[in-house]
């Protein structure tokens, strides 16, 4: 009796993880991230504006506290044969300082768009330089 228990036990356990990697493959061949990419972004918080033409990642350059905001275009090109679906995602303390034209948005196969990243630095922020990470993530749409 106590075996046809443990057979049952294991049968059942054999079922439960057959179905959790059939329902693994079928998530994943839906939602496919194809590609991710990230740039350091980067702003000094001062006492007047200036530049920084750095086209490694995002530099905001330097912004006075609640007066103005720093802008940086970024170009993303889809050259699969598919249409992807684009999610920007920020990281670190220049996440609530940093928004983005576009978010959340697919690009088709041969696409290209412009996008524009602004920093601003809140009223009473201190100076200093401060940093982030902006996350791109390219999901195949199937």
């Amino acid at each position: 009796m106590i075996t046809v228990k443990k057979n049952y036990f294991f049968i059942l356990l054999f079922v439960i993880a057959i179905i959790s990697i059939t329902a693994t493959m079928l998530f994943y061949s839906f939602y496919i991230i194809v590609d991710i990419r990230e740039f350091n972004m980067t702003l000094m918080v001062g006492d007047h504006a200036g530049f920084d033409v750095d086209s490694e990642r995002l530099a905001f350059g330097m912004a006075s506290p609640g007066d103005n905001s720093c802008t940086r275009y970024i170009f993303v090109s889809n050259k699969k044969d598919y249409p992807l679906n684009v999610y920007i995602n920020f990281y670190g303390k220049l996440a609530e300082w940093v928004t983005v034209s576009d978010n959340y948005f697919i690009l088709e196969p041969g696409e290209e768009k412009k996008l524009s990243f602004s920093a601003s630095a809140p009223e009473g922020s201190a100076y200093g330089n401060y940093t982030g990470t902006a996350r791109f993530t390219f999901k195949k749409i199937v």
